[in-house]
Order: C-alpha cells, then structure tokens, then sequence
C-alpha cells in the first residue's frame, strides 16, 4: 500500500507540475526504435540494444545531471572509450586490414517542457548535425547503448555505438 501511495504521489506532483512523468526505459526505446528508423530509412542495417553499453550511457548521463556539465568527456577527463573500458566495456571493430577500437558517442540536453516528444527531437537534432548522423548511419556499428537522466528540468540523453 506505500509503494502504490508513493507512486500516487509521483504521479501527481508531475501532473501538477505540468511535465508528464517522463520513463527512463520507455525513452530510451524510443531514441533506439526511431534510430533505428532513420538507418533502415538509410538502408543500413539496424542497431542491437545492448543493455551493457546502456548501462554506460545512463551512468554518464547521470554524471552530467549530478555534476552539472554537458560534454562527450566528463570532468576526470575521461571520454566514451575510458568510461566504457572502466565499465569493463571494450568495443573493437575489424574492417578489412584496420582495427578500430572505441565507443562513437551523441549526447542531447533539453529543458523547459516534456511536452514535446525529447526523443524525436533529439535524433531529429541529431540527424541535422554531420558528426551525429554519421554515428547514427555508420555501416559497422552493430550495438547500441541509450541512457536517459534527469535533474529538475533538465533531460539528458547519451547514446553510445560500438
């Protein structure tokens, strides 16, 4: 009876707040399923959701919620690749005769209102940017990974490739 009492609670502060709660989970599905729509749209193939590199986004999303920054390297100066390897996280990909080792990463941040839908605009935001869209539509990609954090009314949202 708590829990549900707890969850009641949530559920209206939010609702009287005006930004409808907002699931980490269901968003970060839904920057996968509409990254995967824009490679499929691309003809490249679609991107397997790995829970593990997840795990490594939501953690440096949470960084930047908690430390205040915004940045593909975090205050201890470590970038996508050092944050992985200390997750236990290493991505190495063979192309012909090369190795390519380490983590492509996009990053969004949005405030003010949950109303509009984040996920769409930030691959949308994404999509518009060189660097980000060739992350999202790069052929040897394979995994992906989303997190989502949020602190007052700020959202982020890291996603990682390997």
């Amino acid at each position: 009876m708590a829990i549900f009492l707890i969850l009641c609670a949530a559920a209206l502060s939010a609702a009287l707040s005006g930004q409808p709660q907002i699931r980490g989970a269901d968003l970060e599905q839904r920057v996968h399923h509409l990254i995967n729509n824009e490679r499929t749209n691309a003809k490249v193939a679609a991107l397997e959701f790995d829970d593990r590199l997840s795990a490594v986004a939501r953690a440096h999303s949470r960084d930047m919620a908690r430390r205040r920054f915004f940045s593909h390297v975090n205050p201890d100066g470590e970038d996508p690749t050092a944050r992985g390897k200390r997750a236990g996280y290493e991505c190495r990909k063979v192309s012909g005769h090369s190795i390519r080792e380490g983590l492509a990463e996009n990053l969004y941040e949005s405030s003010g209102s949950w109303r509009d839908d984040v996920a769409r605009r930030s691959v949308s935001g994404w999509m518009k940017s060189a660097g980000h869209r060739h992350n999202i539509l790069e052929k040897n990609y394979s995994r992906t990974g989303v997190g989502v954090a949020t602190s007052g009314d700020m959202i982020f949202i890291t996603q990682l490739f390997c």
